[in-house]
Order: structure tokens, then C-alpha cells, then sequence
């Protein structure tokens, strides 16, 4: 009767070893412990990584809408921002319609001629559009006094009539560049169209110019006096201010750069 025992040679081939099967078992375990350990390091890693990384600003409006947004230095501003307020100033300041924007349903069919805003400036009076004046809020003072009377003076007094309306269309805005800490300039390229009654087709005036900004400390309407003799401009102006910025120079672009 023959043996019903199966020798190790014959199970696992000739060149079998027990010894050296039991170093291989080890030598694979210890591989397996340690590609675990460094797993469970990299996991660790970046779990700690998640806890020191500061959460995100939640903000909520007073509708109820919440909503995240990303921290930045109090004299950075993104380029996108900068670009969006030079335009959206610029249009505001060279735009005249020569009327009250609408206030109640009446005054949207029948609008109310713009009495303008008087300035004086050397002895002289002049008349600049109400949305030129609100807009100019956007401006550093010094300059702003500067430069609405020089503004003023290319109103066309139709303008005040009802029988001219002038709007400016920017059709390029440049990147920003930084020329000093929280400054940029902006060049925007655009055309002022002049459109009168008895001329439909309008005259197109170039306006290129050199803006020149800065970062400045935001106004939000909660800072505004509960009691004010003119909230509605008030709340325009700290409408203009949130945007942290301001005009300090407006320069033609073949002009040299403005100092700091």
C-alpha cells in the first residue's frame, strides 16, 4: 500500500526551504508594516494641515444669503475690481442725460430736467450734471475740487435742456500696473457720443486717458449717520466708496507718469 504522505519536495517543488519561506513571509510583512506606517503618515500630514488652515469668512446679508469670501491685504485689490470701478466711474462721471434719474412711476414717463450742480471755481460759476457730481465721491478731494471745474466747462449747456445727451463707452480697459504700494494706473481708451436734437447721427469725441488709484479704507452704509439732511446722496456716496478705492489723477496717455 503506498504512502498517502506528500513530502515538502514534492508539494513545493525540489528546491523548497522552510527557513527561507518563513524569511520571505517576514521580509514581505515588514514591507506591508511600513508602507502602512507611511500611509497613516500622510494622512496624519494632511489632516493637520486641514486644522491649522484658517476656515473661510462667511458673510451674510440681511436677506439671509450667506456667502464665503477670501481675506486680502488692506492695500491689495484684485485686478478685476480695479478694472470694473475705473469703467464704472468713468462712464458715471462722462454720461449726461440731462435728466433726474426716475424717482416714483410718474417721473419714469415724464422725467425731470436736471437743474445741475454749481460750482464755483476762480471767480467763475459753472454747472456740471448731478450723476457727474455724485460720481465724483470716487475721487481723492483735493482732486476732485480740481477737476470738476475743468469738467464742467466741455458740459454743453443743451445738456441742461433736454436737448443733448452724451454717454461714454470705454472700449478697452487695461491691466493695472502698480506703481507704488496699494496705487495702480489704468489705461482706458473709449468715445464720448454726443447726440442732439437736431443731429441724431452724434458726434464722437476720443477720451483716452491714464487713470490713476488707490486703495483706500471702505465706507459701508451702517457708518452713516442715523440722521442726515441728504441720506439719499449719502448712501450713494457710501455706495461709490465700497469699492475701497479712489481717483487721484487722470492724465492724457502720451503724458509722463504722475508722481507717487
Amino acid at each position: 500500500m503506498k504512502s498517502r504522505l506528500i513530502s515538502s519536495k514534492k508539494l513545493f517543488g525540489p528546491d523548497f526551504s522552510l527557513p527561507n519561506a518563513y524569511g520571505s513571509t517576514v521580509v514581505i510583512c515588514m514591507g506591508l508594516g511600513l508602507g502602512s506606517l507611511l500611509l497613516q503618515g500622510m494622512v496624519l500630514l494632511g489632516v493637520w494641515m486641514v486644522a491649522r488652515k484658517p476656515p473661510p469668512v462667511l458673510v451674510q446679508t440681511q436677506g439671509g444669503e450667506s456667502f464665503t469670501v477670501k481675506g486680502i491685504g488692506a492695500r491689495q485689490r484684485d485686478a478685476e475690481s480695479i478694472k470694473r470701478f475705473t469703467g464704472e466711474i468713468l462712464t458715471l462721471m462722462l454720461s449726461w442725460s440731462g435728466y433726474l434719474p426716475p424717482e416714483t412711476i410718474e417721473e419714469s414717463t415724464s422725467p425731470k430736467l436736471d437743474p445741475g450742480i454749481k460750482l464755483t471755481a476762480d471767480n467763475q460759476q459753472y454747472l456740471l450734471p448731478t450723476q457727474s457730481w455724485e460720481a465724483s465721491f470716487a475721487m481723492e478731494p483735493e482732486f476732485r475740487e480740481e477737476f470738476l471745474p475743468t469738467l464742467a466747462q466741455f458740459v454743453p449747456e443743451s445738456v441742461f435742456q433736454g436737448k443733448t445727451t452724451v454717454f461714454y463707452v470705454p472700449s478697452l480697459v487695461g491691466e493695472p500696473e502698480k506703481v507704488g504700494p496699494g496705487q495702480w494706473k489704468v489705461d482706458v481708451m473709449g468715445m464720448l457720443y454726443v447726440i442732439r436734437d437736431d443731429n441724431q447721427l452724434g458726434d464722437l469725441i476720443p477720451f483716452n486717458r491714464t487713470v490713476y488709484l488707490r486703495a483706500i479704507t471702505p465706507m459701508f452704509e451702517r457708518s452713516l449717520p442715523l440722521e442726515s439732511h441728504h441720506p439719499q446722496l449719502a448712501q450713494k456716496v457710501a455706495e461709490i466708496r465700497q469699492a475701497a478705492l479712489e481717483i487721484y489723477a487722470i492724465a492724457d496717455l502720451e503724458e509722463k507718469e504722475i508722481g507717487k
